[in-house]
């Protein structure tokens, strides 16, 4: 498949990896109806913590999306920071990021990969069922939120 974007994993946080999460963050208050300061932190998506990966076109080297996970237990790590700028949107650059994000969880150990959307992220619980996401009762600190719409997906053989 000739694809016009290359996924790179992010180990210092760059200004692309910024702009990314700061996007995303504005369309999750956008799209939930609220406003409060960023919640996301880099580090927790750096190792032994998680990874983070960033799509970028090959020619431009411009964003284009952003996934990371980070450690939930021993057996499961969490799902975060998808993003894709909208007009790179409907590219498989979403796809691909996940593909690249469980197969590097499956090689440090993690057996399932969990996540948190919500109604008002259609395209996302799209995305997810798509992509072998279950859904899941709500979990972590996602119990109390009433908007949660929690999945799982398990990402090696046992």
């Amino acid at each position: 498949m000739n694809q016009n974007f290359q996924i790179r994993w992010v180990t210092t946080l760059d200004s692309p990896s910024q702009i990314c999460l700061d996007q995303l963050w504005l369309e999750i208050q956008n799209r939930y109806g609220f406003q409060a300061p960023n919640s996301m932190d880099f580090q927790d998506f750096l190792p032994p913590k998680g990874k983070f990966f960033l799509a970028e076109s090959k020619e431009t080297k411009e964003a284009m999306g952003s996934a990371a996970y980070s450690k939930f237990d021993e057996t499961k790590c969490e799902l975060d920071a998808v993003y894709v700028f909208p007009q790179f949107r409907k590219s498989k650059i979403a796809t691909s990021l996940l593909v690249e994000l469980e197969k590097n969880a499956m090689l440090v150990g993690y057996k399932s990969m969990i996540l948190r959307a919500g109604a008002p992220q259609p395209e996302a619980l799209k995305l997810y069922q798509n992509f072998g996401f279950r859904e899941i009762p709500t979990f972590g600190k996602w119990v109390s939120d009433p908007t949660a719409i929690c999945f799982e997906k398990t990402i090696s053989g046992s």
